[in-house]
């Protein structure tokens, strides 16, 4: 009973408030409800008389009384804000020496938060090791950097700082022995050798010539550069999307990230009228109408009394449950004639949800997955010339340049031969157009300044723009400009920069939603991290006006891409871990879950979300993903040493009837 009292305690200072019916089904999973509750009315009542006050209150809502202390919220507090000496003051595991093998959902929960606590003692010396190299105390760093290559004898990050902080001691050749430690653990462990960084810090430490860290200073940035900078030097581009607009074209847009797509697509959308926004994802092709779904939620919200007929909510409630109780959704899809019904329905929604508006922007459309693409397909298809009475709107897509899949490129390339699209590619800004970007973010009127900076670009939009946040983040563009830029090709690496003067809490934000990729949110993140949301907001607003987060998104792809390369490898796999927890109980989709375990070095659990991904896909008779899902799951049990689970998910896959694929249609011209 103790150590049930323990966990029931614990469970409560880290989740809160939490129901009667949550807390029995976790301790008692095996015992009918109601000796489960008498059993927790029985322990609370010993509790009671035991500490001679009631240190657990409420009814069917039980919470912690408002004087009970626990130290494993305070290390859970320590670490949300950013206190990284204080949560290294506190030592030991959350319940220790405890074991909950028979109550499945709670021994999970349990290893979660011991793996969070875990990671939020190896940041903590992280932080604690940068904090004392900036301010020269190198013998506390190092004994700190010694103790993350304990935890982790392969971080080639804890070797570096090892090999730094030996090198700003003075001892030359104790640097270069890490430097030889970390070469053969890499070895022993991967076949690999180091990353070039390290080896250049090697080669620094041999010239001697390693630079002594600075304290990064955080300065706030002015409304020039925060504020959405006008569109320039795109008239070109303009004269033929108004061309394309009249014809009732398809409109694509493309170019390298940062050249301005979403901009241009958003000011020309603007002066017409109406326009909606779809945006794909990192991570929506992983999950079968990952971006479709997304859609259909905005426009739910859009229209939350939207009147339908009957079977065409019936429907859509295969893609928005909430718009059905349970018992009146559809069953599975078992046959083309059911799929033309379900793609025949949502052509009906979304001339419906798209009723007065004129343009229709698919966003970073190299995300969208397949099936969202098909759909599409089927509706714009059958509606050439777009814009007219009772159809559908005009079409905007946006894309990186060479990152579209092969279907999504045939596609653009078959309706720009036919005369039913027209592609535009972005080319880099010309000096006169750089210069009026500068000058509308606030560029001092320097021409050596000003050409620096265009020509370091390379005539990227994003990029100059990022160049000058960071300057002015490091003191201001009064002066000149330092001798060494980062490359324009090196975006990320330059919008890192930026990323190392966020707060210890709001960077832990920005990489759990790194990890998460599409469709997060801060109660999502808080709920990853096991933070409490009132300080994780605070996170979340740094992120905010430090233009790292907009929202649930990311305010550009480069920002995501800068702060998924930035996160530990050690790191990465305990935030996988953690988002597949966070998907599987708010019921996220299976595939997303699957790729989370599996990059959290979890195959077994993989392989169980790959099944119940393929049962999804089946129901929704995308057949293709169910053989393919039962693919993966059979190939990770079969790693795992279970030839019998292998065989069932292969005979699984052997039950799936997979029709040759067909092409998306296009209209003829």
């Amino acid at each position: 009973m103790e150590r049930k009292l323990a966990a029931c305690l614990a469970y409560l200072a880290l989740e809160g408030a939490t129901g009667r019916g949550r807390l029995v089904g976790l301790l008692w999973p095996d015992s009918p409800e109601h000796t489960a509750r008498n059993n927790l009315s029985q322990m609370l009542r010993k509790l009671r008389l035991f500490a001679g006050t009631d240190l657990v209150t409420g009814g069917d809502l039980l919470t912690l009384g408002p004087d009970l202390e626990v130290d494993a919220a305070r290390v859970r507090a320590a670490y949300t804000q950013g206190h990284s000496a204080e949560l290294l003051e506190g030592g030991g595991e959350l319940l220790a020496g405890l074991r909950y093998d028979d109550c499945p959902d709670l021994d999970d929960w349990v290893s979660a938060e011991r793996d969070r606590h875990a990671e939020a003692r190896i940041q903590a010396r992280r932080q604690e090791a940068a904090r004392l190299e900036r301010e020269g105390h190198y013998e506390g760093a190092l004994g700190l950097a010694r103790a993350l290559l304990d935890l982790d004898p392969v971080s080639e990050d804890a070797h570096r700082r090892v090999m730094r902080l030996h090198y700003l001691l003075g001892d030359r050749p104790a640097a270069l022995r890490a430097y030889q430690r970390c070469n053969e653990a890499l070895w022993r462990e991967f076949q690999t050798e180091p990353l070039p960084e390290t080896k250049q810090l090697a080669r620094e430490i041999d010239r001697g010539t390693v630079p002594v860290l600075a304290p990064a200073a955080r300065t706030e940035l002015p409304l020039a550069v925060l504020r959405p900078p006008h569109l320039v030097g795109r008239e070109r581009e303009w004269a033929r999307l108004e061309a394309a607009w009249e014809a009732g074209q398809w409109i694509f847009i493309s170019g390298e990230p940062g050249s301005g797509k979403t901009r241009l697509a958003l000011d020309f959308a603007g002066s017409k009228g109406g326009y909606i926004v779809y945006s794909g994802r990192p991570g929506d092709r992983v999950q079968p109408w990952a971006t479709l779904t997304r859609m259909s939620r905005i426009n739910t919200a859009r229209f939350p009394d939207l009147r339908l007929e009957p079977w065409v909510r019936r429907e859509m409630s295969r893609l928005v449950p909430e718009l059905l109780p349970p018992e009146q959704r559809p069953p599975p899809i078992t046959s083309d004639e059911e799929l033309l019904r379900f793609r025949e329905a949502h052509m009906v929604w979304t001339i419906a949800v798209h009723e007065g508006l004129l343009s229709n922007i698919c966003d970073d459309w190299q995300f969208y997955d397949d099936h969202t693409n098909q759909m599409g397909m089927y509706m714009f298809g059958t509606s050439f010339p777009l814009g007219q009475p009772g159809g559908m709107p005009r079409l905007i897509a946006t894309f990186r340049r060479g990152e579209l899949p092969r279907e999504s490129a045939d596609l653009v390339r078959q309706t720009v031969e036919q005369g039913i699209a027209v592609l535009i590619d972005l080319e880099s800004m010309d000096e006169r157009a750089a210069n009026e970007l500068m000058t509308d973010i606030g560029v001092p009127d320097d021409p050596t300044l000003r050409r620096r900076l265009w020509r370091h670009s390379a005539g990227n939009p994003h990029f100059l723009l990022e160049t000058v946040k960071l300057l002015l983040e490091a003191g201001g563009l009064d002066g000149p400009l330092p001798d060494h830029l980062p490359l324009p090709g090196k975006v990320w690496a330059l919008i890192g920069r930026r990323l190392e003067r966020l707060s210890p809490p709001a960077l832990q934000a920005a990489r759990a939603a790194a990890v998460l990729q599409s469709d997060f949110d801060v109660e999502q993140v808080a709920q990853m991290l096991g933070a409490p949301l009132l300080d994780l907001a605070q996170a979340w607003e740094e992120l905010e006006a430090a233009q790292v987060l907009h929202g649930h998104r990311f305010t550009h792809d480069l920002v995501y891409e800068a702060v998924l390369a930035g996160i530990p490898g050690s790191v990465r796999g305990l935030l996988h871990r953690a988002a597949a927890r966070t998907l599987e109980a708010e019921s996220g989709g299976a595939a997303r879950v699957a790729r989370h375990w599996q990059e959290g070095g979890k195959p077994d659990l993989a392989a169980r979300a790959y099944l119940r991904a393929a049962r999804e896909a089946h129901d929704q008779y995308l057949l293709a993903d169910a053989a393919r899902f039962y693919a993966l799951a059979a190939e990770l049990l079969e790693g795992q040493g279970d030839p019998r689970g292998a065989a069932e998910a292969r005979s699984a896959l052997a039950r799936v009837p997979v029709p040759g694929a067909e092409p998306p249609p296009v209209p003829p011209a």
